[in-house]
């Protein structure tokens, strides 16, 4: 059964989008406003930008306008979710708005734009065990921002998984991926070398290796928060999996993959929690792009309740960090 309701955010009216960007922009200036001063929640040391309070929020807003963008580019190139829908978009504006500390790293911002660039491309090797230039290319972009900050190197062995599950893996396709991870990190050991400079990237990676350490140090909202959006996600992915039978078999294979990168994502957050900070803007393009997908297609007054209660508990999370904590 159709649910008008629901069906005004999935292909929303003039009226109606230019109220979402505006609630948009006015959650931005909040967090301008009201959130706490930087020096409370700063960049690591490993931060590439120095930048004032304004040109931080500002230049994230930036990127994440982009992101936007890349994120409907997506569904509409490879039809993620087989109708034109405004909720992929929707959903992440509403999680980066509300993860106040996505508001404090541009580097995972940009990533976001760099992996999404990257997932296009591997997207388009659907059976094409040839594809030598994208695998390349995507694994290259992928291990540059390693660079900066490593943890995004385990998501490198995800894509050769990805190789596999679009049928396009080969020992051209796969060798070419490996090159283009390893191509940056000759560049990056021989400048260092060369300079004299002792390689210390990885030791914050390891010496703060503590699994589920941050579940202690959460407040009680947040942990309610955590298991809200996780419920959410797992009825989502039911919502998936009922329909996922009415999808083309790329389709298929192309959710698969996004559904692996996502749980691993949130595998990597658990077991490095030092760099969450890094890793929530990636997680929250995928839940969008995946929480979107039975939104869009079950048409139920389940969904319609279960769409207004994620945008409750992400209106009164927002308060929270805003106002009270």
């Amino acid at each position: 059964m159709k649910s008008p309701i629901i069906q005004q955010f999935i292909k929303p009216g003039a009226p109606l989008a230019v109220l979402l960007v505006l609630v948009y922009l006015g959650s931005w200036g909040l967090h301008l406003f009201f959130t706490r001063d930087l020096t409370e929640l700063s960049q690591t040391n490993t931060s590439i930008f120095e930048l004032n309070r304004f040109g931080l929020l500002l230049s994230i807003f930036l990127i994440s306008a982009i992101n936007l963008l890349l994120i409907v580019l997506i569904n509409n190139k490879f039809s993620v979710i087989r109708v034109r829908t405004f909720l992929p978009v929707f959903f992440y504006a509403l999680f980066i708005i509300s993860w106040k500390e996505t508001h404090y790293s541009l580097e995972s911002h940009w990533v976001v734009s760099v992996f999404l660039i990257s997932l296009m491309l591997f997207l388009g090797m659907y059976k094409n065990k040839t594809a030598v230039l994208p695998a390349f290319w995507g694994t290259l972009l992928i291990s540059l921002w390693g660079i900066f900050y490593p943890v995004y190197l385990f998501i490198i062995p995800i894509v050769w998984i990805g190789f596999v599950q679009l049928k396009c893996i080969s020992t051209r396709v796969f060798l070419a991926s490996l090159m283009g991870m390893l191509i940056p990190w000759i560049f990056y050991f021989a400048f260092q070398l060369y300079a004299g400079n002792e390689i210390v990237i990885f030791n914050q990676l390891f010496e703060k290796f503590q699994p589920v350490s941050f579940l202690k140090a959460l407040s009680v909202y947040n942990q309610i928060y955590i298991l809200a959006t996780a419920l959410i996600v797992i009825i989502s992915f039911f919502g998936i999996y009922t329909n996922l039978l009415n999808e083309s078999i790329q389709n298929r294979k192309n959710i698969n993959l996004m559904i692996l990168v996502f749980v691993f994502l949130i595998v990597l957050t658990f077991v490095f929690p030092v760099h969450a900070r890094e890793l929530l803007p990636m997680i929250a393009a995928f839940m969008a792009m995946l929480l979107a997908h039975p939104f869009t297609l079950q048409k139920s007054k389940f969904y319609t309740i279960l769409f207004f209660i994620v945008i409750a508990i992400h209106a009164a999370y927002m308060y929270l960090n805003i106002f009270i904590i």
